[in-house]
C-alpha cells in the first residue's frame, strides 16, 4: 500500500469517531495554478467541528511535477499531508478565539505550526480576524548541512501574522480579503528573511450542501529576486451537516 493511500485511511479512520456526534463536517477540494512558474496543485481536506468547539482536520496534497507541471492533473506526485487540531472558545456572542496546533509532513521535512486567532463579527454583515502562528520547520536530519548559509539547509522558522476583512450581505455571496506577513530566520523573498502574501477571496452558497469559491492570490516567484506572480484557485466545499 502506497504512503498517500495509507495517509488517507489513517485520516479517516481517526474522523470516523467524531462523525456521529459532530456539529459540523465537510470535505473541500481546491486546485491552485501559479502564473508565473505555471505550476498546478490539488489539495483535499476533510474537516469536522464538535459541539463543544473541538474541530479535526486531515488534509492531502498532490502536485503536477517534471517537465509536463504546467499541465493540469498530469505526472501527479504526493506533495505531503497535514493534520489540524483547534478549538473554537466564545468570548462573547460577537467575538471568538482559536488556538490550533498543525502538523505539515512531506518527504523531506515536517513542519509544525501553532497559532492563535482571534475573530470578530462587526454586523451582520462584517467581521475582521488576526492570527499569529509560529511554525517551525524540522528538516530530514540526513539532509541537514549547518555549514551553508541562512538555514538554507537547516531547520527553519517563520513567524506569520495575519489579517481577514470579511463581508457577507444578505445573499448567497461572500467575500474576505487575507493579508499574511512573514518574519523567518533564512532568505524567504527577494533575498530578505521576510514576505508577504495577499488573498481575495469569494464563495458562492449554491445550496445548503455545496459551496463553490475562488481566490486570487498575489504570492512571490521564489526567494531570490523581487517577481511577484498571480496564484489562482478555484474549489469547492460540500457539507454533510
Amino acid at each position: 500500500m502506497n504512503t498517500t493511500l495509507r495517509t488517507l485511511l489513517t485520516v479517516a479512520t481517526i474522523s470516523l469517531p467524531f462523525c456521529a456526534s459532530a456539529d459540523s463536517a465537510n470535505i473541500n477540494y481546491r486546485h491552485q495554478f501559479t502564473e508565473d512558474d505555471s505550476a498546478h496543485a490539488d489539495r483535499i481536506k476533510l474537516g469536522y467541528r464538535m459541539d463543544s468547539g473541538l474541530g479535526f482536520e486531515g488534509e492531502l496534497k498532490y502536485r503536477t511535477a517534471g517537465d509536463r507541471k504546467d499541465v493540469a492533473y498530469d505526472n501527479i506526485i504526493n506533495n505531503g499531508h497535514e493534520l489540524t487540531v483547534s478549538y473554537i472558545y466564545k468570548l462573547s456572542p460577537q467575538s471568538t478565539l482559536t488556538p490550533a496546533f498543525q502538523m505539515d509532513s512531506s518527504k523531506d521535512s515536517t513542519t509544525y505550526k501553532v497559532g492563535l486567532k482571534y475573530s470578530y463579527k462587526i454586523n451582520d454583515a462584517f467581521y475582521v480576524a488576526t492570527r499569529y502562528r509560529l511554525d517551525t520547520k524540522k528538516l530530514d536530519r540526513d539532509q541537514i548541512n549547518e555549514d551553508l548559509p541562512d538555514r538554507i539547509k537547516d531547520n527553519q522558522h517563520t513567524n506569520r501574522f495575519e489579517g481577514w476583512l470579511g463581508y457577507t450581505p444578505a445573499s448567497k455571496w461572500a467575500f474576505e480579503y487575507q493579508y499574511i506577513y512573514f518574519k523567518t530566520d533564512y532568505i524567504r523573498y527577494d533575498n530578505k528573511k521576510s514576505d508577504y502574501e495577499q488573498n481575495m477571496i469569494v464563495k458562492y452558497k449554491l445550496t445548503k450542501e455545496w459551496a463553490p469559491f475562488m481566490e486570487i492570490g498575489d504570492v512571490k516567484v521564489n526567494s531570490t529576486s523581487e517577481d511577484r506572480q498571480a496564484r489562482w484557485r478555484l474549489g469547492v466545499q460540500y457539507n454533510f451537516m
